[in-house]
């Protein structure tokens, strides 16, 4: 198993605020382990720690991501929707967050997003030089995306990286992609996911990670059917993390 059988979705983002730093020292201050998160693009190319396209959700302002500059948002209140207590949190651009996470000593599940204002290379290239400078141990470091063509632009240019396809349904030729793509992982909604696909798997030698689990019968029960790990808002579903 490459990640934790429970991984910080987002940030343990039930306990804190989604996507920021404060999420990321509550996921390491809870015990649990690796944390998963999402890597957005501005216009300006800054890439920064953030799910969505458009700013309303999780700030008092409005507009699309693709519109912005890193001067346009570095000042933004993103943990006051949560509580007041995280007021003081502030969009992170990547390279901060990569570096917030290694020095806590967690492991990351990188998730790439891909909006239709931007191109999968626009994103991949220079999630690469971000990478590079300032991630140092691949051994901790799975990246995901719903894109073929993101994973496919990973495995030509970076052919060592741990990279693993996100499915909200797993398709019936998952294993000749997972081939094609040189993935060690598959993604996919717990929903949606059958015993027989666990089985089958599970044989193929790839891990398994299910998203978003917040149930604590539900999590263990896909554990016991062997689930590698779950990705959950609340990685104290369970008890102790690790």
């Amino acid at each position: 198993m490459i990640a934790s059988r429970l991984i910080a979705h987002r940030g343990a983002s039930l306990l804190a605020p989604e996507n920021t730093l404060g999420a990321m020292t509550k996921t390491h201050e809870i015990g649990t382990p690796w944390v998963e998160i999402d890597v957005n693009r501005l216009g300006d190319g800054t890439l920064v720690m953030f799910h969505d396209d458009q700013l309303g959700r999780l700030t008092s302002a409005r507009g699309r991501l693709c519109d912005q500059r890193w001067d346009d948002v570095k000042a933004l209140d993103i943990g006051s929707h949560f509580s007041a207590d995280y007021s003081g949190e502030r969009m992170a651009t990547l390279s901060q967050a990569l570096d917030h996470i290694q020095a806590l000593g967690l492991g990351l599940n990188l998730e790439i997003k891909v909006y239709p204002e931007f191109t999968p290379e626009q994103i991949v290239f220079d999630t690469i030089k971000v990478l590079d400078t300032h991630w140092h141990d691949t051994d901790k470091l799975l990246i995901s995306s719903f894109n073929s063509e993101v994973l496919n632009l990973l495995h030509h240019w970076r052919p060592d990286w741990q990279c693993g396809h996100l499915w909200e349904r797993i398709p019936k030729d998952w294993a000749e992609i997972a081939e094609d793509l040189n993935l060690v992982s598959v993604h996919c909604d717990h929903r949606h996911l059958t015993e027989e696909q666990i089985r089958q798997i599970r044989t193929s030698g790839l891990d398994l990670y299910c998203y978003t689990v917040n149930e604590p019968e539900r999590a263990a029960h896909l554990l016991q059917l062997g689930v590698d790990g779950i990705i959950t808002d609340d990685p104290l579903l369970l008890g102790a993390s690790r």
